[in-house]
């Protein structure tokens, strides 16, 4: 048995920054991960991460030539159901391998004195006086104990630890189901014109799909992620196929994955306890990744440790400025989006077709406000033309009516729910009236499916 300041239950991206960061500062740490080190960070090959965010969160750059690097790209086109009235938008995107990057992290992690057990996956909680004190895990050795002062779950999807904490925890312990995620599915493309070389990106909303670069310039990944299967998924792919204009291709191989589209906790802290990563679905409304999103929950966590740590005290009431800080910064923009896209998304063809023609939600704006951050600034006149727009779309009959009440009810939800996160409690004290109210909204909004 060994004693550490914090415990983290997975070595993926979220686990290493949480562990790298708590590090630097002086506290021991300790990653336990299921998987071996070969296998670490396979559950793609490819994912993304927008330039600015290295500076922003300090982490590891890479460049052309490094083994971590696959490519990058910095125009990105968002185009109706036909691939008309594309919208362009700017940020330059790095491409990495994920295996390879987060082989970096786990280095970087461990540059700074946190410690990484492969081939170790948690088992239970240990508990003293009702609070937790660590927990044990299964190794190829047998069962082990770690003792430490917080237990961090950054176990991805499985969500193995907040899975087990108890029904009167403060952190909800519920299921990510088939209801609650996205199917990823990618096809990896070679074009048959040698000298195409696909450097941008350009996605379509309405089919949940894109066309994005890939290793090879003259190559692309076609992905798409859905709700309900990887079978669902496909099926929608074909919509893609059968309406959009594509480069003449090959398909090389093809991966899958899934993704949380839920949600977050409404608590991620309890009495010594936190949770983080895909285990806490603290993925990005706009586009389901959640890299980087879960990177500005750890950066006010680790602020907030810090000070409970000095103190010596780890109680969810010391903890929770997590909750409140990260509300501030993402939760409450994040909670607005989610509800707007899960009302916009049940527009049809014909309707998406006329929403893009008229820059009604679909605009160069509102989608570059989404890739810049949280938050998407609607002014006045923003309203006003979207409004002139959809009462163009009804009386000329390319929008109907119950369409326009989902989208307008989805305006008003985010809204509601934007201002009901500011207001998240200082405390614990008044938590259980604000989850009860905040379950009444997201009631009415609904799932993404």
């Amino acid at each position: 048995m060994s004693n550490y300041d914090i415990a983290i239950i997975g070595a993926a991206t979220s686990g290493a920054f949480f562990a790298r960061r708590m590090a630097e500062k002086g506290y021991r740490v300790k990653i336990v991960e299921k998987n071996s080190f070969e296998k670490l960070g396979c559950k793609y090959d490819i994912f993304h991460v927008a330039k600015k965010e290295f500076d922003r969160f300090g982490l590891p750059k890479v460049q052309q030539g490094d083994k971590e690097w696959a490519f990058e790209f910095t125009v990105n086109y968002t185009s109706s159901p036909t691939g008309k009235f594309p919208k362009k938008t700017e940020d330059p995107i790095v491409g990495m391998h994920m295996h390879e990057y987060t082989v970096k992290m786990n280095k970087w992690a461990q540059e700074a004195g946190a410690e990484i057990e492969y081939d170790a996956s948690f088992a239970d909680f240990i508990y003293e006086d009702g609070k937790i004190v660590g927990f044990t895990y299964i190794t190829p050795e047998g069962e082990k104990e770690i003792r430490a002062k917080v237990v961090v779950d950054c176990s991805g999807m499985d969500s193995v630890a907040r899975r087990k904490l108890p029904q009167d925890s403060y952190v909800e312990n519920f299921e990510i189901t088939p209801e609650d995620m996205f199917y990823v599915v990618l096809r990896y493309v070679k074009f048959a014109d040698p000298n195409l070389v696909w450097d941008y990106s350009t996605g379509w909303p309405f089919y949940k799909s894109w066309l994005a670069p890939q290793q090879d310039p003259n190559g692309g990944i076609l992905g798409i992620g859905a709700c309900h299967s990887y079978e669902y998924a496909e099926e929608i792919l074909k919509g893609v196929i059968e309406n959009i204009e594509l480069p003449e291709y090959t398909i090389t191989h093809i991966e899958k994955g899934r993704t949380p589209y839920t949600r977050p906790p409404y608590s991620f802290v309890d009495d010594n306890f936190v949770v983080s990563g895909d285990a806490a679905c603290l993925t990005k409304p706009n586009n389901g990744e959640g890299v980087t999103s879960s990177m500005v929950q750890i950066e006010s966590a680790v602020k907030v440790l810090d000070e409970a740590l000095k103190e010596g005290d780890t109680s969810k009431e010391k903890l929770w400025d997590i909750n409140v800080l990260y509300n501030k910064e993402q939760g409450a923009d994040f909670a607005s989006t989610r509800a707007m896209l899960t009302k916009a998304v049940k527009a049809t063809k014909g309707e998406f077709e006329y929403f893009f023609k008229h820059d009604i939600i679909f605009s160069e704006k509102f989608l570059g406000n989404a890739a810049d951050g949280p938050g998407i600034d609607i002014t006045l006149g923003d309203i006003a033309k979207i409004g002139g727009g959809i009462i163009a779309g009804l009386v000329t009959g390319k929008v109907k009516f119950s369409t326009i009440k989902y989208v307008a009810t989805g305006v008003l939800l985010g809204d509601k729910l934007k201002k009901h996160y500011l207001n998240f409690p200082a405390s614990p004290v008044g938590y259980k009236d604000w989850a009860k109210a905040a379950d009444e909204i997201w009631a009415k909004v609904g799932k993404m499916q």
